[in-house]
């Protein structure tokens, strides 16, 4: 399926505007945009502190299984769990359903 912008997305010259499916900036970084996180599965070792950043015009949140949450994060908000456990960590924005959702797998 492919993704359409809209005018508000494609705006991305305006400074402080949306900038939709943005690349993550780091190694450690998922960047919210277009409704998707990017990259949708991380991979960490034990230890990392992943970054959210909401690059999307649109509110965002993610929450985890285990209730761990971000609150409502507006655009150019950040967010970061550091995780001190291997596992798999799932997570979703409670605000978008099952269109949006991301792992974390810590290694």
């Amino acid at each position: 399926m492919a993704l359409t912008a809209s005018p508000l997305a494609v705006a991305t010259g305006i400074p402080g505007g949306p900038k939709p499916n943005v690349p993550p900036s780091g190694p450690h970084e998922v960047s919210i945009g277009f409704n998707v996180f990017l990259p949708e599965t991380l991979t960490v070792p034990v230890g990392t502190t992943v970054t959210w950043v909401n690059n999307d015009g649109s509110n965002h949140n993610v929450v985890f299984a285990d209730t761990t949450t971000s609150g409502r994060m507006r655009h150019d908000a950040t967010y970061q769990r550091t995780f001190t456990a291997a596992g798999t960590f799932d997570y979703q924005c409670s605000i978008h359903g099952d269109r949006m959702k991301g792992r974390v797998v810590v290694e």
